[in-house]
């Protein structure tokens, strides 16, 4: 039955996708399919090809390990309140956010050495040669597995302003579509916790999602915004930028970590405050009208104690249980997944996954529903990133800003897909194999 709910789920997304289309009729289908089957061909080689799966895991617990000497430098500055199993116990802003700071740091000295960029210029060739995208398109696609949305266009500076709306809509969506390294080792220190094989888990688990929202994000970008102007297109070379390369190596961890710096307390401000209004909004929705009309036991006593009431985060389960159930998720959890996806569009993935790692750590779903919406939220496809993207991107090519403003809602909607693609497939094959 589960895989008969997510193969109905991955045929509905296409065809939303289609009804949205820009132009149906320059779509090639051709390159969606081929998107579609690195999706898919991802997931299978990663867990069920031995060899692969191996590597894959070898690779998460390397991450994984990385990510663990943050708390040294975290230790040295703050003590007990920097380490989880400290008589203080867990506390985010001491635990948490030194890891962006740290793996901020890491990643400009990995792109300092040009790592970075031969890992993503290989990731674009495969893109440019299977799907026929851009060079361009291809390297900024590939390097959102890794970078920000606004730093992956970075890469592809010098065509942004002459890109088609087609181009201009992919790396939009890309974007969207992915994490950056910096919130994925953060989510990774937050779901695995103080267990270093559970980080090594949500870190294979991450890195999996990033690249199949990858594929997928150009899938999606080519059904809602085909190409009309192929002899527009800004160019074919498959070249990664060189913005941040100068200079050296200690100049490369500085700037790093004060951009990890500034990216730790946008976390911590957005986060004190969406968190602060969902308790104020939640004041209004539950001990009002809640209580006015009497449903706040009934909901906690059948939601098994999950939402005390009439929450926000029990509304958004109702509207979004059915995405769930269409990743071929139990209807008994599609209420717990819903709110989760619904939060995590409505305000951020950040959000989301705190909530998920709570009903992780109170065993309210099961492994494989968990490890299907660890899938499901990792992207950056909110509202909010419609206007960083717009911003982002915009700033570097002002030419194209109204065109970018005008797809964004579009964009975000492939986003969206896109990540639901990646969880009904995770969902399928896991129900088959």
């Amino acid at each position: 039955m589960n895989s008969i709910q997510a193969l109905a789920g991955m045929l509905l997304l296409l065809g939303v996708a289609y009804a949205f289309s820009t132009d149906r009729k320059a779509i090639n289908w051709r390159a969606a399919f081929i998107g579609l089957a690195i999706q898919n061909g991802l997931f299978l080689l990663i867990n069920y090809v031995p060899a692969v799966h191996h590597g894959f895991s070898a690779f998460g617990a390397g991450f994984a390990k990385v990510l663990s000497f943050a708390g040294e430098g975290a230790g040295f500055i703050f003590g007990d309140l920097a380490r989880p199993n400290g008589k203080l116990g867990f506390l985010f802003a001491f635990t948490v956010l030194p890891v962006i700071i740290f793996f901020s740091a890491f990643s400009a000295l990995l792109y300092h050495f040009g790592i970075l960029q031969r890992v993503v210029s290989a990731l674009a060739f495969v893109m440019k040669r299977s799907m026929g995208l851009s060079g361009p398109e291809s390297v900024t696609t590939a390097a959102n597995i890794f970078l920000g949305q606004s730093e992956a266009p970075l890469l592809a500076r010098p065509y942004i302003q002459h890109m088609t709306r087609s181009e201009l809509a992919c790396i939009m969506i890309a974007g969207m579509s992915t994490l950056s390294g910096g919130v994925m080792a953060a989510y990774v220190a937050f779901l695995g916790g103080n267990d270093a094989a559970e980080q090594a888990r949500f870190a294979t688990y991450l890195l999996t999602a990033s690249c199949m929202n990858a594929a997928g994000a150009a899938v999606f970008s080519k059904i809602l915004f085909p190409e009309t102007t192929p002899d527009q297109i800004s160019s074919n070379k498959l070249q990664a930028g060189k913005e941040k390369a100068e200079g050296n190596f200690v100049s490369a961890v500085v700037t790093g970590a004060l951009d990890g710096m500034k990216m730790a307390a946008a976390v911590a401000t957005i986060l004190l405050a969406i968190v602060s209004l969902i308790a104020l909004a939640n004041f209004a929705v539950k001990d009002g009208l809640g209580e006015l009309l009497g449903v706040n036991g009934a909901i906690k006593a059948s939601t098994g104690g999950m939402f005390d009431g009439l929450t926000l985060q029990y509304l958004t389960g109702q509207v979004f249980r059915v995405f769930a159930f269409l990743m071929g998720i139990g209807w008994h959890e599609t209420l717990g997944v819903g709110s989760l996806l619904g939060q995590k569009i409505v305000l951020n993935e950040f959000i989301a996954y705190l909530d998920l790692a709570k009903m992780k750590a109170a065993h309210t779903l099961s492994d494989q529903t968990v490890m299907i919406s660890t899938f499901a939220l990792a992207s950056f496809s909110n509202l909010s990133s419609v206007g960083i993207c717009v911003a982002g991107i915009g700033a570097l090519a002002p030419n194209k800003q109204q065109v970018l403003a005008s797809i964004g809602m579009r964009a975000l909607l492939a986003a969206i897909m896109t990540g639901f693609m990646t969880a009904s497939a995770t969902g399928l094959w896991l129900s088959l194999f």
